[in-house]
């Protein structure tokens, strides 16, 4: 009977297993896998395998993020480096502090002080122009002209040290003086009249015989009057003549005499005609006359063009 029976299976049963936490298992297992790119993190704590946790990145996720920090480190430098270098630039044009250098001056006696403030002044009145690359060099030496007569011109501007300016100064050197009343007075060689001097006493001395009382009214006057004794005593030196005294005849202003050097008698010029013509017909005169051997006793007279006269 036993044949017919139906065998029993030896083999036990496998237990039942929860298929739902094989998938997950699965899953979590899958995640470092070769060949896989890891798109995010199984943490709570994390969001994303780029934050926080540079571990979790791939080797190109990190090599692009330290790309990126490359990026912004090498901007800010840049940043940074750039502003330096318009600091630096401001701070060298930027004119803060002044240095007076004269040329050719005596500059033991010379107040550099007062031409400072000028300066300053005009810098008050143009901010701009604090920065030497925007500096009007002309307007600045018409300044300083008006403001200081002495003053020729401003030769150069150049940097002085940081943040501060160097200008070099041409002062007017003085071939004649001039005392009116208590006020002694200087002309160059171009006729401008000044009163600072800072060069040695001209040789020239102008003497008044006009009788006209010199007051501070009649200053204009007088500086028309230097003016053309500085061109004619400048003109004569360029013609070989070395004029040491000019004089003012009397009751009049609008004639000079010029006594010139190893010649005793004066020489009559008029402030109505050009400078350079009369010293040129002063020339041509003085030479006849030595030629001639004739020494005049009173004047030698050049007011009229083209004629002499000697008394």
């Amino acid at each position: 009977m036993r044949l017919f029976k139906k065998k029993q299976d030896t083999v036990p049963r496998r237990r039942l297993k929860d298929l739902s936490n094989d998938r997950q298992e699965n899953a979590s297992n899958n995640l470092f896998q070769r060949n896989r790119t890891l798109v995010g993190s199984i943490s709570p704590l994390i969001s994303s395998a780029n934050e926080l946790n540079a571990s979790l990145q791939s080797p190109r996720a990190h090599s692009h993020h330290l790309a990126a920090h490359r990026r912004r480190i090498g901007a800010l430098f840049v940043l940074f480096v750039a502003a330096a270098i318009s600091l630096t630039w401001f701070l060298y044009e930027f004119t803060a502090g002044i240095h007076i250098a004269p040329v050719g001056a005596n500059s033991t006696d010379m107040q550099t002080s007062r031409y400072t403030r000028v300066i300053t002044d005009y810098l008050a009145a143009r901010p701009l122009e604090r920065m030497r690359i925007f500096m009007n060099k002309e307007q600045l030496d018409e300044y300083m002209r008006q403001t200081m007569p002495e003053v020729a011109g401003v030769r150069r501007i150049s940097p002085g040290g940081f943040a501060s300016t160097r200008f070099e100064i041409d002062f007017r050197k003085p071939v004649a003086s001039w005392l009116i009343g208590s006020n002694l007075y200087y002309v160059d060689k171009n006729g401008v009249p000044f009163r600072v001097n800072y060069f040695e006493e001209p040789v020239v001395k102008i003497v008044d015989k006009s009788g006209v009382p010199q007051v501070a009214g009649t200053v204009v006057a007088s500086s028309n009057f230097l003016r053309f004794v500085g061109m004619a005593v400048d003109t004569a030196r360029l013609f070989g003549m070395q004029v040491k005294q000019a004089t003012i005849p009397e009751n009049t202003t609008r004639q000079i005499e010029l006594r010139i050097a190893k010649h005793p008698y004066p020489i009559k010029l008029s402030l109505d005609r050009p400078v350079g013509e009369q010293v040129e017909d002063m020339k041509r005169a003085v030479e006849y006359l030595k030629k001639k051997r004739i020494v005049p006793k009173q004047y030698l007279d050049v007011r009229v063009s083209g004629k002499a006269y000697y008394k």
